[in-house]
């Protein structure tokens, strides 16, 4: 079986990285050639990182040009595969005649996506017209999955998982200063803003630093910070370096679209975390368990707490994690059932 898969990033971008890529390995392995091509490469995430915003705008707009007659090449080759699935859209900013050129094509086209892009202003009627088009549709959560039923009857959820052979359980914790740890894209560390009095009042009461595993710190004062310059190869051993690891959302429909990788990374490597009660979180996170739900100032600043003054409950916490990803959110575990969707599909 051939699969061309279409996706959003090469392996620098978390989406593809953990949607498409890990799988390769073990999609080969069960038969199933799977060719994927990306649409943004490293080039566009150095480009949405300029700060001259004119400068910004003049290179993302020539970058996307070029990428635009890439994947009109792409598309030519879709007769050639059993299945074609497409990460979102084939090609953000214009309407969906690309999608539709692919479907006359190739039948066997799935349309997957794992954010609530249909809330943007630009994606919203595109992403009713895709779904309607697509044989199937894949989703990372049950929350998606009820938005995507409106418009295709033939909707998967898989949700975002985790490479455990990647992710080494955490053996040694701080016990003088202790390291709260986040990792992700630098446009979202807004998020991480949120929390700015959590951060002070912690470091007024406790010796703590806050490591953020990224391309760059954020913007927040009274707070130790360290960097952890993000590298795909280094960022589970990176992770081990911290002692709580955080992932705050706001209550809102795009949050509640997301797939909880944050958390599955702490937890995979057995670090306790504290996390907003947001989303698949709620599904993810056994209160006081594998990990700890939290809302407001209050509560915020009460688990962090409990964690960083207990290092037991801080190991018993990471482990109880760790079980958790190996039994329902590992790639050993939805590798096989994402090989035989595949099949199904094609």
């Amino acid at each position: 079986m051939k699969v061309l898969y279409l996706s959003k990033t090469s392996d620098i971008g978390p989406s593809s990285r953990y949607r498409i890529y890990q799988y390769v390995p073990y999609l080969e392995k069960n038969g199933i050639h799977c060719e994927i091509r990306p649409l943004f490469k490293k080039t566009y995430f150095r480009i949405i990182e300029i700060r001259n915003p004119i400068l910004r705008v003049i290179f993302k707009a020539l970058y996307c040009a070029y990428r635009f007659f890439v994947r009109l090449y792409d598309i030519r080759d879709v007769k050639r595969f059993n299945l074609v699935i497409i990460e979102h859209q084939i090609f953000p900013y214009l309407p969906s005649f690309l999608e539709h050129l692919v479907k006359k094509l190739n039948r066997n086209m799935v349309i997957e996506f794992d954010d609530a892009i249909y809330l943007t202003f630009m994606h919203r009627g595109k992403m009713e017209k895709l779904l309607k088009l697509s044989k199937g549709v894949i989703v990372g959560n049950d929350f998606l999955k009820n938005y995507a039923l409106k418009f295709n009857t033939n909707v998967h959820v898989i949700p975002t998982v985790i490479d455990m052979d990647r992710y080494k359980p955490k053996i040694h914790y701080s016990k003088d200063k202790i390291v709260i740890g986040w990792i992700g894209l630098a446009y979202n560390m807004n998020y991480l803003k949120d929390l700015e009095n959590v951060f002070r009042t912690l470091g007024r009461n406790y010796k703590i630093s806050l490591k953020v595993i990224s391309s760059k710190l954020p913007d927040i004062d009274g707070v130790e910070l360290v960097l952890g310059k993000w590298d795909y190869g280094e960022e589970a051993k990176d992770l081990q370096s911290i002692d709580i690891g955080i992932m705050p959302l706001p209550d809102n429909e795009w949050s509640r679209g997301k797939c909880g990788l944050k958390v599955l990374q702490y937890m995979a490597a057995g670090i306790p975390s504290v996390s907003s009660p947001v989303g698949v979180n709620r599904e993810i996170i056994k209160d006081g368990v594998n990990g700890f739900l939290a809302e407001g100032y209050e509560e915020w600043i009460r688990k962090l707490s409990i964690l960083i003054e207990n290092e037991d409950l801080r190991k018993k916490i990471g482990n109880n994690g760790r079980t958790t990803v190996d039994e329902k959110y590992s790639l050993k575990v939805w590798a096989p059932r994402t090989a035989d969707l595949y099949k199904k599909m094609g």
